[in-house]
């Protein structure tokens, strides 16, 4: 693929959100693709009765178990697949011809959310193929995404800073939505209730706690707006888009206190990153120091994880994609993409995001111009440029990376039918 120049690049300023990342030079070819991804829309890990305390109102009842991938979250990583076939494509990638499936590999994390979303991404992709992803067992942690097991990483070890103003002003905003109400007058009944509110928080400790529960509530809202349930049943008939979108920053706030900032970034994720590091640097004829995620013959390489993984990777490359016009970080769907591009004999990496709105969520079709939000993202090492030299980003990222946290070795995953129903679906655990 050749790039435009940078006089035609004004001229397509207009298309930024469709289009990959723009190499810096004309004789720039696109060499690799590794996509870091958030798994599809699920069912909150808790049952409506475990959040119950939380709400004067009932809580929605959902088509899944807690933590399963919903019906209308297949279709939407169906629709994320055919989205990355057509771009792979357009890129010089991967053709999407089923006889070049060594160029395309697909991982997923061994949650059966995971399972799934791995599962309908390939469907989407190759869809008339017999295609494969990989992953472990679900009885199994796979250490890609949480290294030292599941509990590893709970934000109580990660000792979480509080926000400079207490309480964050969008808390009292999702307090008016659970409880209906506002006002000491409205705190005072719900005590009496017997609910848990989250404004009254005392101390240091049980402001962590409340705010670690905001975001996951306001997680769960956000999540019945992007399942498609009807506007009346949405936050109780209060969901609406903008309204979704300012409380779901109080689940950006908790993972940029708790996830995303070091050293916590790099104890959760150095194994992840170090290992889609191998991968580029294999690419360009490197030894790594870690096991590539895919064979060299690989051009596409997508890895189908958390949300949590995302704000740990933006840690630990210290990089902030915050829209304030759609203002969920970690969406489902939403991406984390590393570009290795070849200048003759040098290499050089560009980063980017793609993230679908709520309402392509809502409507589980990122084929619209405005489904995907785009941005570049300027590393720490090249301040100037987009395109960071891959030695350059290798020799920062060691100074970040926790080596203690680090696996040279892969997982022993094994390629599961994206076709069959071979892939397990027993209930997830919470996470």
């Amino acid at each position: 693929m050749r790039p435009p120049g940078r006089f035609a690049r004004a001229a397509l300023l207009g298309a930024a959100l469709l289009a990959p990342v723009l190499a810096q030079a004309d004789d720039a070819t696109l060499r690799l693709r590794v996509v870091v991804l958030r798994h599809g829309v699920r069912a909150p890990t808790k049952a409506p009765d475990a959040l119950a305390p939380y709400a004067s109102r009932p809580w929605e009842t959902w088509p899944v178990a807690p933590g399963q991938l919903t019906p209308h979250g297949i279709e939407g990583m169906r629709a994320l697949g055919a989205n990355y076939r057509r771009t792979l494509a357009a890129d010089g990638l991967w053709s999407g011809a089923c006889d070049r499936m060594d160029q395309l590999v697909v991982i997923a994390d061994s949650t059966p959310r995971n399972h799934a979303s791995g599962a309908a991404l390939v469907q989407g992709l190759a869809p008339a193929c017999d295609g494969t992803y990989l992953a472990l067992p679900t009885d199994q942690n796979n250490p890609l995404f949480h290294f030292g097991g599941k509990d590893d990483d709970k934000d109580e070890d990660d000792k979480p800073a509080l926000p400079v103003t207490w309480p964050p002003a969008v808390l009292a905003q999702l307090q008016r939505v659970l409880l209906g109400c506002e006002g000491q007058a409205c705190l005072a009944k719900a005590h009496a209730d017997g609910r848990k509110t989250l404004l009254d928080a005392a101390d240091d400790a049980a402001r962590a706690k409340a705010l670690k529960t905001a975001g996951s509530l306001s997680e769960n809202l956000m999540l019945e707006y992007a399942q498609g349930f009807p506007s009346a049943q949405v936050a109780w008939g209060q969901g609406d888009e903008a309204t979704i979108g300012r409380l779901v920053t109080l689940h950006n706030l908790q993972f940029a206190l708790s996830k995303k900032a070091m050293p916590a970034a790099a104890r959760g994720g150095s194994n992840l990153l170090a290992h889609v590091l191998a991968t580029l640097q294999q690419a360009d004829g490197e030894k790594p120091d870690a096991a590539a995620l895919a064979p060299a013959s690989a051009r596409a390489v997508l890895v189908v994880g958390h949300d949590t993984n995302l704000a740990q990777l933006a840690g630990l490359l210290d990089v902030d994609w915050h829209d304030a016009a759609h203002p969920d970080d970690y969406p489902p769907g939403g991406a984390l993409v590393f570009d290795l591009w070849q200048t003759h004999d040098t290499y050089s990496v560009t980063v980017s995001t793609a993230m679908p709105t709520l309402d392509a969520l809502r409507r589980a079709d990122v084929a619209r111009p405005t489904a995907l939000t785009r941005k570049t993202l300027r590393l720490t090492p090249c301040p100037v440029t987009d395109h960071c030299p891959l030695d350059k980003l290798s020799s920062w990222l060691r100074g970040r990376l926790d080596a203690t946290r680090i696996d040279p070795a892969l997982p022993d995953m094994r390629a599961w039918s994206a076709s069959s129903q071979e892939a397990p679906h027993e209930p997830a655990v919470s996470k």
